[in-house]
Formats: C-alpha cells, sequence, structure tokens
C-alpha cells in the first residue's frame, strides 16, 4: 500500500499496483540492468545543496516518492533540479502523471520526474547537473493530491531513444545517487537524504519557492515561506532586501516601501493584496493566451492569484483556468476581456490593481 506522511504520522492512501499504471509494455531485459553495479554517471538528489529527502518506495520498487524532511514541509514548490547532465527527452502533460519531464542522460540511462507543479524545460533543450528543471508538486490524479516527486531512473533495454516508465513492467532500474544505490525493494524507506555538495548550503533564491495557493498579507514581524518569496521578488525588482532568511524584518520594511514607491502604490511597507500583484508580477510583458507555457505563465498565474484572492493552479501551462481567470480579471477591472494576458492586462497587474 501507498502511505501518505502527515505531521510525521503514516496514513493509508490507495495502492500504488494501482495508481502507477501510467503505461505498459516494456523489455523484461530491463531486469538485468537492476542488478548492476553503479551506472556510468554520476547522478546526484535532484535538489538543491543543503535539503534533506525522505524516500520511499512503497510498492513500486525500484521507483521512489520523494518528500521534504522534516514532516514534509517545504515540498510543495520545492525547487527540482536535474540529476546530470543529459538532454530533455519528454516534457509534457499527462493524464494520470502531471506534469513530466524525462532526461536523456546518454549511455542508456533516462530520468523520468513526476507530478510536477510546474516545468521550465522543453524538449530537446541541453540541461546541465543542478541546473533548475521545474518544481515540485502535486499534478495528476496519481498524486493522490499529495505533494511529491515520483522520481524513476530507467535504462533504455530495447534501444528505442527512451524508457518507459510508469509500471512494474517499465525500464525502470535501480536509482543512484552519490554513488548510494537506492530503491532495492518494495516498503523501503530513506531518512533525511541530502547531497553532500561541499561547503555551506546556497542562501540565494535558487531554492526558494514562490508557488502558493494564496498570498497572504505580510508585514513587519511576519516570518516564513511566504517573507522568503517576497524577500525574492524584492531583490529581483531591484530593491534588495538582503538574504532571503524568511525574516519580515527593517531591510525587507525598507525595500517593500521603495518598491510601493515605484510602482504607484500607497507606500506602507505592508505586502498585502495589492502589493503582492505588482511583486508577482514585476518583469517582462510578453502576451500569453492558451497554448502558452513556461515561466512567465507561472508568474501570471501567481499574480492573479493575489489579485483574484482565489487560487489559480500553477503549473506553467496556459489552460481553461487559466484563461478564466484572465477573463475574471478583466472583468472585475474594467479591461477588455478576451482571455488574453496582453499589455494591458500586464499593466493593471504590474499597478497592483
Amino acid at each position: 500500500m501507498k502511505r501518505l506522511l502527515r505531521s510525521g504520522k503514516l496514513f493509508v492512501a490507495v495502492a500504488a499496483s494501482a495508481v502507477l499504471a501510467f503505461q505498459g509494455g516494456a523489455p523484461a531485459s530491463a531486469e538485468g540492468v537492476r542488478a548492476r553495479s553503479a551506472p556510468p554517471i554520476d547522478f546526484q538528489l535532484p535538489f538543491t545543496c543543503g535539503q534533506q529527502w525522505r524516500l520511499d518506495t512503497w510498492a513500486h520498487a525500484p521507483a521512489l516518492d520523494m518528500v521534504r524532511e522534516p514532516d514534509q514541509v517545504g515540498t510543495e514548490g520545492a525547487v527540482l533540479v536535474a540529476a546530470a547532465d543529459g538532454v530533455v527527452n519528454m516534457s509534457f502533460s499527462h493524464a494520470n502523471a502531471g506534469n513530466v519531464i524525462q532526461i536523456n542522460h546518454g549511455n542508456g540511462y533516462f530520468t523520468t520526474y513526476l507530478h510536477l507543479q510546474s516545468r521550465s524545460v522543453g524538449v530537446g533543450a541541453s540541461v546541465t547537473q543542478d541546473q533548475t528543471i521545474g518544481r515540485v508538486g502535486k499534478t495528476g490524479p496519481t498524486s493522490n493530491g499529495h505533494p511529491h516527486l515520483h522520481f524513476e531512473l530507467g535504462y533504455d533495454a530495447n534501444g528505442n531513444g527512451e524508457a518507459s516508465w510508469g509500471t512494474s513492467t517499465s525500464e525502470r532500474v535501480r536509482p543512484w545517487f552519490g554513488g548510494v544505490e537506492y530503491g532495492q525493494s518494495n516498503s523501503r524507506t530513506w531518512r533525511n537524504v541530502a547531497r553532500d555538495c561541499g561547503g555551506t548550503p546556497p542562501t540565494g533564491c535558487s531554492a526558494v519557492g514562490l508557488d502558493f495557493s494564496a498570498y497572504a498579507t505580510i508585514r513587519s514581524g511576519s516570518s516564513g515561506d511566504l517573507v522568503k518569496a517576497a524577500q525574492c521578488r524584492l531583490k529581483e525588482s531591484g530593491n534588495d532586501p538582503g538574504a532571503p532568511d524568511g525574516a519580515f524584518g527593517p531591510n525587507v520594511q525598507a525595500a517593500t516601501r521603495a518598491f510601493q514607491a515605484d510602482v504607484g502604490l500607497g507606500v506602507d511597507g505592508v505586502i498585502g493584496a495589492k502589493t503582492w500583484t505588482a511583486l508577482l508580477s514585476h518583469g517582462s510583458t510578453p502576451t500569453l493566451r492558451s497554448g502558452s507555457s513556461g515561466e512567465d505563465v507561472s508568474r501570471l498565474q501567481r499574480a492573479l492569484t493575489a489579485a483574484l484572492g482565489s487560487t489559480v493552479g500553477i503549473d506553467g501551462s496556459f489552460g481553461p483556468e487559466t484563461e478564466q481567470a484572465v477573463r475574471a480579471y478583466q472583468s472585475s477591472r474594467a479591461l477588455g476581456v478576451d482571455g488574453i494576458a496582453g499589455p494591458a492586462t500586464w499593466g493593471a497587474l504590474q499597478d497592483g490593481k
């Protein structure tokens, strides 16, 4: 059975053998690869240095489900990086698995990442180890609505240029991270797994999540992940509040006041709905419409979530939900209602309207 962790406790959810039936039919010869020694590629845990993650096989070894330690705090929206150098082989939204990325690392090896909140690389893109490729999420019905990364290392046993994934008969093999083997059998758990990158954990914004289901008002004395997100966006707007430490102190307040003055908002040093909207939308203003994808769409979705006061799914894909949110925003702000995020819509968002 697949279990979910909540507040450090285990809860039975659904049978993993059923929920992972994404695709079928793969060569049994991949089984032989499972018994090999470490692959000829230095795969690393696909997260930033200094973080600790729990890895579980549940009932689908050698595949792994990963949640952030302790108690999964920070799993949703966590930055996902490439486990090794390679070329993106797949990047798409799957009916069951949600947002999926597969990377070809050469020598027949592929990594596949499922249930992502967002994807920031497309097919054919060359990536380097540690490069951001997306964010951890809970997309697709087989995530059970529970944020986690489903990770598979695959070996192209039939030589067709990809590695099948998602079932016990697929080409997935035991993962190796930093020279350590995982996924040997079902019902295995590895606690507090971390990358040893040398030196100290990163303090920059590359490891800070920006995606939330709501953007609550924060002010002097506030703390937590929302403050970190605000600190990073303030820095990107040219108003540096210092390192993203999650503490809303005098430097953050001063940077907020400066940003509010820059965009013509009331200067109070408090990040409420209007300031969040302007802060999250700050940047370029490309025309986005149904079918658009990428980080600009995620930025639009964050800003709409703040402006409308209701959750807009942040997945980097401009689908029906995003179009509906754009129309609702345009209507409520007396803009032309066309469901397209053009200059007028971006301008209103960046003014904090």
